[in-house]
């Protein structure tokens, strides 16, 4: 899937990253790592990651259309993740994507045009903080994906740094954290419940191979609130057609029903 957010990229990029208390107090440890994923060992007190356990949904019984915060077409939405930006690599201009696979444990960017997506495995992700990770775009094009983090604002002031490599000829773009968060949240179906901003991004699983995606989908609630950020991922097998199930966001409490037309409303 995403996450695709997460990903942010949403999961797999800084825009899922877990930002540390530390780094507003020590310049030093927060350029070492800022991120989720690319936090430093030697940082004594991390923040909690944004990244949550798989949210692990109950049966909610019949519900009314009392409390309906949103709605969605879930078809509609299922390749947002794939086109967040469009940008050129080498010779070609794509759209930049996110995705994980089942488990939110393989992330993955992609690159896509009218008629494909191809899949780059991110693996290590403290490597994004080094010397940076080499994604292939296609056959005779690389660019290698690198965090320059700012420490004094590193959830949407640090930089997604994109750089041709192993000989492709291109442009380098460059992308902030905050423009790649806007650009989740505006491919996301996005509501208030408890008071709070949320947003649901939902796509497709990737193979954990990076050969394609699996016939599998999972969602991703995302509550973007600076260093406290949160990201809950949730199978869409979980969520039975036609069965309310009850999900519990750090105290705020939906209720999700999917239906047969491949919609679905989410209540609070």
């Amino acid at each position: 899937m995403i996450a695709t957010a997460l990903l942010a990229a949403a999961l797999s990029s800084p825009a899922s990253a877990q930002s540390l208390d530390a780094s507003r107090l020590a310049a030093d440890a927060a350029l070492a790592g800022a991120f989720n994923g690319l936090a430093d060992p030697q940082v004594d007190a991390p923040q909690e990651p944004i990244l949550q356990p798989p949210l692990e949904p109950v049966p909610a019984g019949p519900v009314g259309a009392k409390g309906v915060v949103a709605r969605a077409s879930l078809p509609t939405v299922s390749e947002n993740s794939r086109h967040l930006m469009t940008r050129t690599f080498g010779a070609r201009a794509l759209d930049l994507g996110v995705a994980t696979d089942a488990a939110f444990k393989s992330y993955f960017l992609t690159f896509s045009d009218a008629k494909t997506t191809t899949l780059a495995a991110l693996g290590d992700l403290n490597r994004l903080r080094g010397a940076g990770v080499d994604a292939r775009v296609d056959a005779s094009t690389v660019y290698n994906f690198k965090v320059a983090i700012n420490i004094f604002s590193p959830v949407r002031g640090s930089t997604l740094k994109m750089t041709p490599a192993q000989g492709t000829r291109g442009p380098q773009n460059d992308v902030k954290t905050g423009a790649l968060l806007d650009a989740i949240r505006a491919k996301s179906v996005f509501f208030k419940a408890g008071g709070q901003e949320l947003w649901m991004f939902y796509g497709a699983d990737a193979k954990p191979d990076a050969s394609g995606f699996a016939d599998t989908n999972s969602f991703l609630f995302i509550h973007e609130n600076g260093l406290s950020s949160k990201a809950w991922p949730l199978a869409e097998s979980k969520v039975p057609v036609g069965a309310p199930v009850s999900v519990d966001l750090g105290g705020i409490k939906l209720v999700l029903t999917r239906s047969a037309d491949g919609s679905l409303t989410i209540q609070e």
